[in-house]
Formats: structure tokens, sequence, C-alpha cells
């Protein structure tokens, strides 16, 4: 067990290197700085082995225990309950009383405008159909509930949402699938936000009090085994209290913003207290089998240049934070799993005056920056990403000496015609496989997601292994891809022709 000084001492010196990284993050494009270098575009995908494409593949199977699934939440398929911090922040944004519009949606779509969720997929009042076509291409299904639906108003409970969601995971089960609970994923309650958010001491006390009812209310009489406290805290913290561009906007403004250093401080505290308190309040109620843990977002990041010391420097420092400083803090004695989401990796490029290269936009206000270099890579035939399976191998790996099994909670591509969810799905499982040879202690992969959802950067996705077509009515449609998908979970096999089409994208 890790000691309560050793973790402030780590939450301390963690939050000095974030508030360092965060602050001067940028990427040296604006108009008094020199333009951004293009990334050349290579003539094939990268190969992790240049004798790749002479490899022989042979069927690979998945441990017994090992489980497939998917994952969704409450807010990107209702629209939420109009009662939460992102509501209000959506309405925001819709009224263009507030920037919402992502800067690599602008990259690429220049005209591109803020959506809102509306009411998502209507998950509330289809969800049948949903699980419906489920059966086959999952076997445990996240679904993160929305605190505000449980606990509208301070200590009082709705009943009637309680019920809607025992009748769903019900429903749920009634098909096969195994549902796994996730008690938040960003959004929170007004009343929650109006106590001070995490910023009030007694957040986690909050916290855990939701965590037991859900326990004691839906986790005992439908028996759900699988729990996750938090979806993403790294974003939360990055996205709400650094760069303050999600609710509750609150960021830090300088080196000199003493302010801002403090109360990041407390709300990684009272985060991870709440985290703690509430893994303690379910396994109070469900038991000692209960499995519970959160989904980490760590990131994966690589240095732009292999060579350089500076972009070494960026990626250790980067590491530190969205790895070490809240899945190791936390470490092993407050968790089941790991939950770790992946969607590829970062290049990272450390800009900064040195006595050979003096870099006139860098300054004693803004000593080095930090740039995020896009990616021109695995663009062959219009993929819409970069695919980089050997980061999740990467990732998975970091966590292998904890000792814990792992779970993949998240991966998945927005993919509007279907054509390379199969080749994102084979590759990127076959790193898992790698990493279970290799001793990871890997113990399942959910996909995201189980059906197209609204995304927190204001667009409907694509994602689903289920389609919602919009313009008819959201009407549900299995996609092709979702067969391969079908065909691994049952065999718990990926077939070697499978592996020897994606040869050129598989790290091998």
């Amino acid at each position: 067990m890790i000691k309560p000084l050793l973790i402030r001492y780590l939450i301390l010196i963690g939050l000095i290197i974030l508030i360092v990284i965060f602050f001067f993050f940028s990427s040296p494009q604006k108009p008094s700085e020199p333009p951004r270098p293009k990334t050349p575009k290579p003539e094939s995908p990268i190969l992790e082995n240049p004798d790749l494409r002479k490899a022989e593949f042979e069927d690979i199977h998945f441990p017994e225990n090992f489980f497939f699934g998917t994952a969704s939440s409450d807010f990107q398929t209702t629209g939420g309950t109009g009662t939460t911090d992102w509501n209000l922040y959506i309405q925001e944004c819709l009224a263009k009383k507030r920037d919402c519009v992502d800067k690599d949606i602008l990259n690429n779509s220049p005209d591109a405008v803020f959506v809102g969720p509306e009411v998502g997929t209507d998950f509330l009042n289809r969800y049948k159909e949903d699980f419906d076509l489920a059966p086959g291409i999952t076997q445990v299904h996240r679904l993160s509930l929305e605190w505000s639906r449980i606990e509208p108003e301070e200590g009082k409970w709705d009943k009637d949402a309680i019920r809607n969601y025992k009748e769903i995971f019900r429903y749920m089960k009634s098909k096969g699938i195994e549902p796994m609970i996730c008690l938040n994923h960003f959004a929170l309650p007004l009343w929650f936000v109006e106590k001070g958010d995490w910023e009030n001491i007694e957040s986690a006390k909050y916290y855990a009090r939701y965590a037991e009812k859900v326990a004691s209310e839906i986790g005992i009489p439908l028996n759900i085994k699988w729990w996750l406290t938090f979806n993403e805290p790294q974003v939360i913290l990055g996205q709400s209290y650094v760069k303050g561009s999600w609710p509750p906007y609150k960021s830090i403004e300088s080196y000199q913003d003493a302010a801002g250093t403090k109360r990041l401080a407390l709300v990684v505290n009272n985060m991870m207290e709440g985290h703690r308190q509430s893994y303690r309040a379910i396994h109070k109620i469900m038991g000692k089998n209960a499995m519970v843990g959160f989904a980490s977002a760590p990131g994966s990041f690589y240095p732009n240049d292999p060579n350089s010391k500076l972009d070494q420097l960026a990626v250790n420092s980067y590491n530190f934070i969205s790895t070490l400083l809240f899945d190791f803090t936390i470490g092993t004695s407050d968790r089941d799993f790991v939950g770790v989401n992946y969607y590829g990796r970062s290049l990272l490029k450390l800009h900064a005056s040195l006595a050979y290269n003096i870099l006139p936009w860098l300054n004693e206000e803004k000593p080095f920056a930090i740039q995020w270099v896009p990616f021109m890579q695995n663009q062959l035939v219009q993929r819409p990403k970069e695919f980089y399976p050997k980061g999740l191998y990467d990732l998975i790996m970091q966590y292998k000496d904890l000792g814990l099994p792992i779970i993949v909670t998240e991966n998945g591509i927005h993919d509007p015609s279907d054509q390379f969810r199969e080749e994102f799905v084979v590759i990127h499982l076959k790193s898992v496989h790698d990493a279970i040879k290799d001793g990871a202690n890997v113990i399942g992969y959910q996909y995201w997601a189980l059906t197209d959802t609204w995304e927190w950067n204001g667009f409907f996705s694509q994602m689903g292994l289920i389609g919602i077509d919009r313009d008819d009515g959201l009407k549900r449609v299995l996609r092709p891809s979702a067969k391969t998908y079908v065909d691994i979970i049952e065999t718990k096999t990926i077939k070697k022709e499978l592996l020897e089409k994606y040869k050129e994208l598989i790290a091998h």
C-alpha cells in the first residue's frame, strides 16, 4: 500500500509538471511565430518491422476468461437531463456565447459548427432496439449513468430513474449481455456544481453516497459485477481545471497563478478521494466479488524525433502527468483492475531557446512550448486517421507490473463509410493479444461504441457497430464490420486470413 505522505509528494511533483506543461503548451503557428514545418506524407504506412510483408501469420486465440464488449454513455445517447453543467455549456455553445468548436475539427472542416445532442439516439425509449441487435456483438456492455437523473436534487433520489435503469440492465441481461456501470462520464448535477463542484472538500462524500445508492438499488438486485467510478479523470482535469475550456471553466493562467495552482491540487485530491470512497462504498454493498476500477485516459506519447532529447523530455513529462500521476498513485489498494481508453498516439516536439537555437517567439514568460505534431501517416485510401496499434500494446505494457487485470475500456473509430472499422478492430485486438502473449493480464476489450453517439466536441459521430440513421427517424442498422467482430467473439480467434489481410498495419 502506498503511504499517504508519498502520495502527497507525488501529487505535488506531478502538479508542478502539469502546470508547466499545460501553461506553455502551444503550437508554434501563431501569426508572430514561424510556420509549423509540414510533416512529409510517407509512401506507405508505418511498418514496425521492415520484413513484415514476409511474415507468416497463424490463427491467434484469446484466453477463455477474456471478454469482448462495447461501451456507451447516457448523456451521449439521450442529451442528458437538462439539469447538468454540460446542458448549460451546450446552450451557451449553441447561442454562440462560447467558442466550442474543436480546433482539430476546424482544421479539417473550416465551416464546422457546434451541434448539440438533442435527444441523442433516444436511448431511454429505444434501448430495446439497440440490445435486440447487440447479442453476438458484445458480451459486456459498459453504460455510463447520468448522476443528475438519479439524484436531481441533493439527497433526493428519483425512483423512476432508478427503475428505468434497472429495466435497461435487466433487458440487457436477458439478451446475454453482462452490464458494466460507469458512475460518471463528465456531466455533473447542477446542485453539485452549485456546492463548488470538485473544489468542495465534501465532494468525495457526496459522490460516494451516490455510488452507494446505485450499488444498493441497482447493483444488488441485478448482481452487477463490473464497475467504473470515473471515465477519463485526466481529461476532466486538463479540460476543466487547466485549460478551462469545459465546465466549470477554471484555468491556470500563468506561472504566477497561485490560486489556480492550489485549486488544481485540491481538485486532484478530491477526485482521487472520490474514487477511493466510491470504491469502498461499492464493495461494502456488493461484497468482495465486485470488480471496481476507473477508465483511465493516459494518452500514448512518442517523440516526434526519436533522437531528440528535448522531444523525449516532453514525452516523459506527459507520461508522468497522464499515466503515473493518477494510475500509480491510486496504485492497487483501491482498484480491482486497470481500465484503459486508447484512440491513437500523439507525437510531441519540445521547442526551447538554446544557445545554438534561439527562438524569438519564446521569452521569459514562455520559455518553451510543446507542439502536438499532426499526422500524415497511414492516410492511404483516405483513412480517417492514423492507425497505430503498437501504441495500445505499449500502453498496456506500462501497467503490466502493477499486477492487476487490465481492460481496454474504450477503443474505436469514427468511420461513416464503415470501410476501415474491420481493420481497426483487427489490428488493435492483435496488439492486445501481443500484450497477453508478453505477460500482461488483459482480460477484456470494449469497442466504443455500441451505437453512433453524440460527441463532446459537438458533432454526431459514426463510431458505432450499430449505425443510427438521423435522416430516417433514428433507424438502427447493424454495420457490416460488426459481423467480423461477431466472428472473433464467437471463436475467441482472429483468423490468419484477417491478419494477413491487414499485415501492413500490424505492429509485429
